[in-house]
């Protein structure tokens, strides 16, 4: 069965243009701005961007997980 291509009409996938880092439950965009971009293996097109995370976002993460802790 074919598919349609994501973020077309019928498809069964969407993607945003641009993710961010999912740190204590929600999207933050990286402390940088940097970003790369995701390439699909099957036609070498960009179908979105994902954060360069740095060492200030995994400090980020790693808060939210040491506050988390608690609830889990």
């Amino acid at each position: 069965m074919i598919y349609a291509a994501p973020n077309q009409a019928d498809s069964k996938v969407d993607f945003k243009t641009r993710y961010g880092n999912f740190i204590g439950g929600e999207w933050i965009p990286p402390v940088k701005g940097q970003y790369f971009e995701n390439i699909s293996p099957v036609n070498g097109w960009v179908f979105c961007e994902i954060p360069r995370s740095t060492e200030e976002d995994i400090e980020l993460a790693l808060d939210a997980a040491h506050q988390a802790k608690e609830a889990w």
